[in-house]
């Protein structure tokens, strides 16, 4: 088989690429060893967020007394229909992207496809001829040697899909993973504990917002150790028992491992480079250490995130079409916890780090008219932003953060200042519109609390 360019790996870095790939008129393989969508379709992204939406439901039914709304009996969570639900959303994209692949003329293979030293991509024994390759395999739930995976210790692909939500749960990471599954059990009645090795949840993060979420997950009943380890696990016939390196011991039905992800790159040892944590040396094209052959979203490092490795496929086609190359903006990222957590640029404590003058503010989500007409209170935006009051970083926590964050992301690539966001007009009442009072707050200009 003759290609412009074959694609290893379906997921979004990989679909993405090859799509954009065939709209400019290339020739385009993709070979998949399971099905297209790769993890955040059929095992990460899509279905715990439709997950997380049953659990959303499950909450407010629980709590509508609150709002004036009773319902009778108690609240009974069929899981045969969530997991319905959660496997009809994954259906329903999944078959969306096989379709744009068939319409749009890319030939997709189904096995496992070999790299080979000339740098051409082999499956079942037929070798596909190509004048590119990019390798887009993605990454893997990351192991711990002294709790390895296997009977009550769950990745979070088996604890989604389990025949039944656990009576009791025992997450070993408080990354987004960890506490987003920990948000949804424990909305479905499930006793949640959570360990965190570091002092804060998600990789260290901004630390005034870090008590404000931990605060909330607490209110939600679930418990979390920060600054502690799992020295060893002990699985019996109804549970396992783990205990800390300080000598406390946690129990639980099930523990859900959620430590990070590791590269899916050992299939290019001895034919690429690999830097010790195993991702590929790419250049800034994304040039991996052989001539013609590129690497994109996981493989080729962190942050380990979907939207980044979409827009690095659609990027990189784009150049090696001639176009003039783009630019990859500033990468946001998001928790959907409740309340949703998200942020793009530096952190406080980074900026300290790096010896940056900066100045701050903080909108607490307590004075946002939508945020407390929903009774979504928890939470707050935090900006910095440099002596000039250009934009460092933007920290947001409440209802809808992941969506609000997009404006931060282009106001930060722009190189706006705080004031020019404080000038968009925003619709009220938005949660939005805590950004802006936060950009106002910079200026001592906020309208709904004492600017200090």
């Amino acid at each position: 088989m003759r290609v412009d360019l074959v694609v290893l790996g379906g997921g979004p870095g990989g679909y993405s690429a090859a799509l954009r790939a065939s709209q400019l008129g290339m020739k385009v393989a993709l070979v998949e060893r399971k099905r297209v969508g790769g993890v955040c379709l059929n095992e990460g992204c899509i279905p715990t967020k439709a997950l997380l939406h049953s659990a959303h439901a499950a909450r407010l039914l629980r709590e509508g007394k609150k709002l004036g709304v009773e319902v009778e009996g108690e609240t009974k969570i069929n899981w045969e229909r969530v997991q319905e639900h959660v496997k009809g959303a994954v259906e329903k994209l999944v078959g969306g992207v096989e379709y744009l692949l068939q319409k749009s003329g890319v030939e997709v293979i189904t096995g496992e496809g070999k790299l080979r030293g000339d740098g051409k991509i082999e499956v079942a024994g037929e070798v596909i001829d190509s004048r590119w390759v990019i390798l887009a395999t993605g990454s893997r739930p990351a192991e711990l040697k002294n709790l390895p995976f296997g009977g009550r210790v769950l990745t979070s692909s088996r604890l989604m899909f389990a025949e039944k939500p656990p009576a009791s749960l025992v997450v070993i990471g408080a990354g987004a993973i960890g506490l987003e599954l920990a948000t949804a059990f424990s909305s479905f009645g499930t006793e949640v504990k959570v360990v965190e090795a570091l002092s804060t949840p998600l990789g260290g993060m901004d630390r005034d917002m870090a008590a404000l979420l931990l605060r909330a997950l607490k209110e939600r009943g679930i418990q979390i150790f920060t600054s502690s380890f799992v020295e060893t696990g002990e699985q019996g016939q109804y549970g396992i028992k783990l205990r800390l390196r300080d000598g406390r011991e946690l129990e639980g039905e099930l523990a859900l491992v959620a430590v990070g992800r590791s590269p899916n790159s050992e299939i290019f040892q001895g034919l690429l480079e690999v830097d010790q944590r195993g991702f590929l040396r790419i250049s800034g094209n994304f040039q991996t250490s052989v001539e013609g052959v590129f690497a994109i979203g996981d493989l080729a490092g962190p942050p380990l995130l979907a939207h980044k490795a979409h827009h690095q496929g659609v990027l990189l086609v784009e150049e090696l079409a001639g176009l003039s190359p783009g630019k990859m903006g500033p990468i946001p990222m998001a928790v959907f916890t409740e309340p949703e957590f998200a942020s793009v640029g530096m952190s406080e404590e980074e900026a300290r780090q790096r010896g940056i003058k900066y100045r701050k503010a903080r909108f607490p989500m307590g004075a946002n008219g939508r945020a407390v007409s929903v009774g979504e209170e928890n939470g707050a935006v935090k900006i910095l932003a440099d002596e000039d009051g250009r934009l460092l970083g933007v920290q947001i926590l409440g209802p809808g953060a992941s969506e609000i964050i997009a404006e931060a992301s282009l106001a930060l690539g722009e190189g706006l200042k705080a004031s020019e966001l404080a000038e968009a007009v925003h619709v009220h009442p938005t949660v939005s519109e805590a950004l802006m009072e936060a950009a106002m707050a910079l200026e001592k200009k906020a309208i709904h609390i004492i600017n200090r």
